[in-house]
């Protein structure tokens, strides 16, 4: 029974163990999980090893004695790590801040399950030792009962509140904790504590096995943790504590020779024993630190987390649409990232030219070199990233790399070659399988953004073009219109002289031709009028002169110049509205205005109407101007293009009417300069109402 029991321990220490040492084989994420399980299945280990050493009555007392204090603490320990392990498992905030409340005071009451507070002696009882209890043993095992209540908790607070894998990893664990701990608590502490039976160490270990047997199903079946470097940690928690315990034994021994002379004596001195306890857990969290940094620089020199990597390199891509930033930033991060001498981009520009970017110490790669590059790689049906060391010493393309110290490059592929990533040599040793399996991961968003960002650029290169192709164009225009008003001008005046007679009498006919040619001489000037004013007001030039001035006198200055053409067609003309100052340019208005009433006397037949009303919004300090005519109407279709330059609604206006197609949109912009809006409503056959705003006076 012995021998079965001592096998099944052996089992038991070594299965944790491999599963703790596996995490050192795959390099990942760092992971709390991972870490505390380690740590766990260490604290596990030495248990089980201690109680089996218990066995053995060979061994003398006083080195008994010590045995029995590791399997307290060990013990004690490994319930705390299950605890942590648990809530981080479960992953709520709230469990996560009750741990951090009890975890210094349980890791204190663990403590002290290696004085003689909690043991202060052994017997030997069936041939194995037994403790003998001190006394605070009562407070070390409320902290063990504290210790698994906060395990069931964790665990079915997750079971309620988690869905999917978690769950099933958390159901796969607590089979295992229900049917480990309660059994492992009794046979270990309660029994020998209430009744005084001592129950043989096996009994109390072997519950573990099954334990055991559920990590690793969870681990097979419902991927319970990420196989990392946790082992490292755990590493650093052995030596830190190791050399805890060695300072400890060492200061007892001192003190004992020096000021009490006997051991045994001074194990009977509990404050002093209590006192050292902790004395020692201040020291504790130095030299944790002093180890987590020395096996950080052993096994964590080239280490980085995919995962933040990931994050930043997605923010990077999101974050600008100009490419050469694009290219720096993006190289900047790789290359801190890899541990790169240096890094650059080799990018093919869609209209044939090409783009080199990267960190500021980065050696270009000619187009020359580039081109070959490109060549080889195509000419050998290459696939996937190139590695230097990894190529023939006469390889073509580990030449290029070679003279330009580049050690891996990773071709950017969709299609065809977008480009290339160059990382220089490795600053401290070797390019992993890792890095390359990272690299390939961020090259399809790379490509994307790359391609995004081409696209972007070429479009604002054709902005641009645009844009000085209309300024050419207005420009153009501006100077077109003035060199047309001066000889059109000319040839009215020319025109007044035939019409009056003043060069000699003209028969009737000859009077009507030069009355066509003077109304159309009129219609010309007035179109290069219109285009003066649409080019000033394109370049932000037109004048404006704001002043308050009362509505209704600047709408009937506006009907005393058209009042002849309307009464000649017999079309009404009212306006209606209240007296108040508005703040316009009564210049610039009564322009808006004749355009308006121009367009609307056009499209009124003979016995129609022409109102023009005025509202007041106190709230909003504008006043609306709306006038509204009985005239044709304007398609719904049309009306979205209705301000726009040269916009003749498809037309449709200047079949009825002819025009310049500027009078609305020169409308449209003298509003918004005098800091007012416009638009129409209209109705097939009923009419239109043009309205535009114009604030009020402006408060003294």
């Amino acid at each position: 029974m012995e021998n079965i029991l001592l096998f099944a321990d052996a089992l038991i220490a070594i299965s944790l163990l491999a599963l703790a040492i596996v995490s050192l084989l795959k390099q990942g994420h760092k992971n709390s999980v991972n870490l505390l399980f380690a740590q766990f299945s260490v604290s596990i280990a030495v248990f089980i090893v201690s109680n089996d050493l218990c066995n053995n009555t060979a061994i003398p007392s006083h080195i008994a004695l010590y045995i029995m204090y590791v399997i307290y603490i060990s013990g004690s320990g490994a319930g705390i790590l299950l605890m942590q392990f648990v809530m981080q498992l479960v992953g709520d905030p709230k469990l996560n801040n009750l741990v951090k409340r009890v975890l210094w005071p349980l890791w204190a009451i663990a403590a002290i399950g290696a004085t003689p507070l909690v043991v202060s002696g052994v017997e030997v009882v069936n041939n194995t030792y037994a403790e003998e209890f001190g006394p605070l043993i009562w407070l070390f095992t409320l902290g063990v009962l504290v210790e698994f209540g906060l395990i069931a908790y964790g665990m079915i607070f997750g079971l309620r509140h988690t869905t999917g894998i978690k769950k099933r990893q958390l159901v796969s664990t607590g089979i295992g904790l229900l049917i480990t701990l309660p059994l492992a608590i009794t046979f270990s502490l309660l029994l020998r504590l209430l009744t005084g039976i001592d129950v043989p160490s096996g009994f109390g270990t072997a519950p573990f096995l099954i334990l055991a047997i559920s990590l690793y199903y969870g681990v097979v079946r419902y991927h319970l943790f990420d196989i990392k470097s946790a082992a490292v940690r755990t590493l650093a928690y052995a030596l830190s504590l190791t050399v805890l315990v060695v300072l400890y034994y060492l200061l007892i021994t001192i003190i004992s020779n020096i000021f009490v002379g006997d051991n045994t004596e001074l194990s009977q001195n509990n404050l002093l024993s209590l006192s050292l306890i902790f004395g020692l857990l201040f020291v504790f969290q130095p030299i944790k630190t002093f180890f987590d940094r020395l096996t950080n620089k052993f096994f964590y020199r080239d280490y980085y987390d995919s995962a933040e990597f990931f994050a930043r390199f997605n923010r990077i891509l999101t974050s600008t649409t100009s490419m050469r930033n694009l290219l720096e930033r993006a190289s900047i991060e790789i290359s801190a990232t890899l541990k790169s001498e240096h890094a650059c981009f080799f990018i093919n520009k869609l209209n044939g030219h090409y783009i080199t970017a990267g960190t500021p110490n980065h050696g270009q790669v000619p187009k020359e070199d580039a081109w070959k590059l490109q060549e080889a790689y195509a000419k050998k049906q290459m696939h996937g990233v190139i590695v230097a060391p990894l190529l023939g010493e006469d390889d073509p393309i580990r030449h290029i790399m070679n003279k330009h110290k580049v050690e891996l490059i990773m071709p950017l592929i969709q299609g065809g070659v977008v480009g290339y990533l160059c990382l220089g040599e490795h600053r401290t040793s070797r390019y992993t399988s890792r890095d390359i399996k990272v690299l390939g991961t961020v090259a399809d968003e790379l490509i994307i953004a790359i391609q995004n960002t081409l696209s972007i650029e070429e479009v604002r290169a054709s902005n641009a073009l645009l844009r000085q192709l209309d300024r050419a164009k207005d420009e153009f225009v501006s100077i077109a219109s003035h060199e047309l008003r001066t000889p059109m001008t000319v040839i009215r005046g020319f025109i007044g002289l035939l019409y009056r007679g003043q060069l000699g009498p003209l028969t009737i006919q000859q009077k009507e031709v030069v009355e066509k040619i003077n109304n159309n001489t009129k219609t010309l000037i007035g179109l290069v009028n219109d285009m003066l004013d649409l080019a000033k007001l394109q370049a932000d030039k037109l004048e404006i002169t704001l002043s308050d001035n009362p509505i209704d006198v600047l709408v009937n200055n506006a009907f005393d110049k058209m009042q002849i053409l309307y009464n000649g067609k017999g079309i009404a003309l009212k306006y209606i509205g209240p007296n108040v100052l508005i703040n316009t340019d009564p210049e610039k208005f009564e322009h808006i205005m004749l355009n308006l009433l121009s367009n609307a006397y056009k499209f009124t037949q003979t016995g129609g109407s022409v109102t023009v009303t005025s509202k007041i919004d106190e709230d909003k300090h504008l006043a609306t101007i709306c006038i509204t005519d009985t005239g044709i109407g304007i398609p719904p279709e049309a009306i979205g293009n209705l301000f726009k330059k040269f916009s003749q609604v498809e037309n449709y206006l200047q079949r009825q009417t002819g025009g310049s197609g500027l009078g609305l949109s020169i409308c449209k912009q003298m509003v918004e300069r005098l800091g007012g809006t416009i638009w129409v409503k209209s109705n097939i056959g009923v009419g239109s109402q043009f309205y535009f705003t114009m604030p009020l006076k402006e408060n003294s």
